[in-house]
Parts: C-alpha cells; structure tokens; sequence
C-alpha cells in the first residue's frame, strides 16, 4: 500500500508540473473614453468619457474574452493574438457576438484596455478602458 501511495503522490506530482495551468485572467475596469482618430497628426484625440463599472473575462485558452457593463454582456471571439514583448501587451483581433471586427490591446503596464474599430460613418474610433484590478 506504501508502494501505491508513493507512485500516485509522484505521478500527481509530475502530472501537475507538466501542465501547462493556466487560469483565466480578468481586468476591472472604472473608466470609459472614446478617441477619435486624427489622420493629419497620426494619433488618437478629442476623447471624451465618463465612469463605467466593467470587467473583462479572457478564458484560459486566450480564444474568447466577456465584457460585461451594468446593462448588458458581449462576447468576443479571438481570431489572432500576440504577444509585443517590446511594449508588453497582448493584442486581439476579434469578432464580437454579433459580428463586429476589434482590434483588442490588453496593457497591464499602464492597466488600460484598448479598442480600435471603425464605426458606421467609416470613422476609425478607440475606446480605452482604465484598469482598476487585474486578477
């Protein structure tokens, strides 16, 4: 019986420090802005915004993220990812859950999450989300 404890409790063992385990990660958010893009200076600006209770939820697997606000939740579907070591963020290309295109950056360092899409009027529009939490 010794025997058996002593292989399972080493099997467990190397079976956890051969995974790879990953959990999912969040990032809460207090803040909401809205940029427009300024093709004459090549940056974003004239951001307004206001206080917004959010949190995104990227699933372990890094193949889909939530975004959930106080009235409603969205789902967005990963289509490519990187990692930019230089600046030490993670980027998205998504499609939300009813089929808008994103360009998703997720940036730790400077606890924002940004947004880069075009909107109706052709318009090419970012949103930044201050990062309260990341857990």
């Amino acid at each position: 019986m010794k025997n058996f404890t002593l292989v399972f409790c080493l099997a467990a063992i190397t079976l956890l420090t051969c995974t790879k385990g990953h959990a999912q990660t969040s990032y809460s958010c207090t803040y909401r802005q809205y940029c427009n893009w300024n093709e004459d200076d090549k940056k974003f600006d004239n951001c307004t915004g206001y206080e917004e209770n959010s949190l995104f939820v990227m699933n372990a697997a890094e193949t889909m993220f939530t975004h959930t606000i106080e009235s409603m939740k969205s789902t967005y579907y990963v289509t490519t990812k990187e990692y930019d070591k230089e600046h030490d963020v993670y980027t998205y290309d998504v499609t939300s859950d009813v089929g808008n295109k994103y360009y998703y950056v997720f940036d730790p360092k400077n606890k924002q999450v940004r947004a880069v899409y075009v909107n109706k009027e052709g318009k090419t529009m970012e949103i930044v989300f201050t990062v309260k939490a990341i857990f």
